[in-house]
């Protein structure tokens, strides 16, 4: 006993030194420098690894929980606070305070990956762990404190991240009084001028927007003071992890509020959210973060699918088939949106979405991988917008059939020059993926024309001879050919 007594209190003594300590300024008074750690990372990097040694040879006395004897809580506290502090996420600010040895990044790594971190604060045994966490960060990071701290901010992000947002089986608990102090925090963040703290905001926001929480959620109005002030920093900085975590936020609050309503008649918070994404979309021409905006309208234009999830725009799942190929699923969606399911939620901006299909096309019209990509992105577009309709809905708007007269003369055009590529193409096919979301489009285009053109075209309009059609013939012909060159391409490569 007397052993284990003094194992565990060398290992406290060593943990601490790899703790970041407190700053003497604050982030107000003087921005982080790599001088402002340099002392600090020198004894890190002497103490890490009697650490690791000290773990694997006295893992037992180190990290099992007992009951009876919490004499190692401290040890196992401190290490998760290390752990979370030093797990490297390249191009950031946060690499200050980080060892820069690549093998104990390795096994800071380990320790998170490989279930260790799970045993040290999830289940029974992690109970007296989160509370102790919880008490430190109360006294941390309440007020401006936190000023004083920013690998702690580092490490609560992290650790609500890992209980609340990113947990593999079962939720963990979050009670309101935890779930404020996360909220007060991610306020504090958010409002900052620093976008690397802004972002660390939304993070906080999105931890908490876990729809496992919806009833504690919505009994105490924290996703309400969520939305408002994520919705706050819709004109911030314009990274792709900025953007990404921005909009999967008011995608989760949608989820929340939204769930299980049914009268679309009033304006809401799902009609000011679609309003700054299609306002975002219109301006970006940068086709990463177009990416981005545009995976999440087709998010909320399924958001009445249930049937249907849409992970990112080259990966469809339909859960209740179980399929995850592309274009099965694909086939499903568009048999469905053509028949059965009419997307009341969005008939407001449907005038404006189809105008937007010829600008979103020509954004697509390229040969790289990611071009393909966001061609399938349109594809799902169109079908998800144009598809679901009514006839009442719609009636003859000249806007809407000119908008998507010149989407098919513009992806006709595209086929056309896509057909030239594969001529002139010899040896490796960088396009090939290119060309299969093209032909998939092509596909949409001739379901549209064959079972739901006539809800927005007469039959004298002179759409019918636009596509094809002749007067005798009222089905839209695709072209095999491209179908044909598809399978020659893919055996060239």
């Amino acid at each position: 006993m007397e052993e284990r007594s003094v194992v565990i209190e060398r290992g406290v003594n060593l943990i601490k030194c790899c703790k970041v300590p407190r700053l003497t300024r604050s982030l107000d008074d003087a921005q982080l420098q790599p001088a402002t750690f340099q002392t600090f990372v020198t004894v890190l990097n002497d103490t890490l690894p009697k650490i690791f040694d000290m773990i694997s040879q006295y893992q037992e006395q180190l990290l099992t929980h007992d009951e009876f004897n919490q004499e190692n809580l401290e040890f196992r506290s401190t290490l998760v606070l290390v752990v979370m502090e030093q797990l490297s996420e390249s191009g950031e600010m946060y690499h200050f305070f980080q060892t820069e040895h690549h093998s104990l990044r390795e096994q800071i790594s380990r320790i998170y990956d490989q279930g260790m971190m799970h045993h040290l604060i999830t289940g029974s045994e992690g109970d007296p762990v989160r509370k102790r966490l919880l008490e430190h960060y109360q006294q941390v990071l309440s007020g401006k404190e936190w000023l004083f701290h920013p690998a702690d901010v580092l490490s609560f992000v992290r650790i609500c991240e890992f209980l609340y947002r990113n947990f593999s089986v079962t939720a963990i608990e979050l009670p309101q009084t935890v779930a404020s102090f996360v909220l007060s925090v991610g306020i504090s963040l958010a409002e900052y001028y620093d976008p690397d703290y802004e972002l660390l905001g939304l993070r906080l926001f999105n931890a908490l927007l876990n729809v496992s929480y919806s009833a504690m959620l919505k009994e105490s109005n924290i996703h309400e003071v969520v939305f408002q002030n994520s919705f706050k920093l819709n004109a911030k900085s314009k990274t792709e992890s900025f953007l990404k975590e921005l909009w999967r936020c008011h995608y989760q609050y949608i989820k929340i509020a939204q769930a299980g309503k049914i009268n679309f008649s009033e304006w809401s918070a799902i009609d000011d959210v679609m309003e700054a994404l299609l306002d975002a979309l219109a301006f970006e021409q940068n086709l990463s973060l177009s990416s981005i905006l545009l995976l999440y309208l087709l998010k909320l234009l399924t958001i009445d699918l249930p049937d249907f999830l849409i992970d990112d725009l080259d990966d469809i799942q339909a859960i209740g088939s179980r399929c995850h190929l592309y274009e099965p699923v694909l086939e499903q969606l568009r048999k469905y949106c053509s028949l059965e399911f009419h997307n009341r939620r969005f008939y407001r901006w449907h005038r404006r979405m189809v105008s937007m299909l010829p600008f979103e096309l020509e954004k697509s019209c390229g040969i790289s991988r990611d071009h393909g990509k966001y061609m399938h992105g349109v594809n799902l577009l169109f079908v998800l917008v144009v598809f679901p309709i009514e006839s009442e809905a719609v009636g003859q708007l000249l806007g809407m059939q000119t908008a998507l007269l010149d989407f098919i003369i513009a992806f006709k055009r595209h086929m056309r020059e896509q057909y030239a590529r594969i001529q002139a193409l010899t040896g490796k096919c960088d396009f090939l993926y290119s060309l299969k979301a093209s032909v998939s489009c092509d596909k949409s285009v001739a379901i549209f024309a064959r079972n739901v053109a006539t809800k927005y075209f007469d039959k004298k309009s002179e759409f019918w001879k636009v596509i094809g059609v002749t007067e005798t013939e009222d089905s839209y012909q695709e072209d095999r050919i491209f179908y044909e060159c598809l399978k020659e391409l893919q055996n060239r490569c």
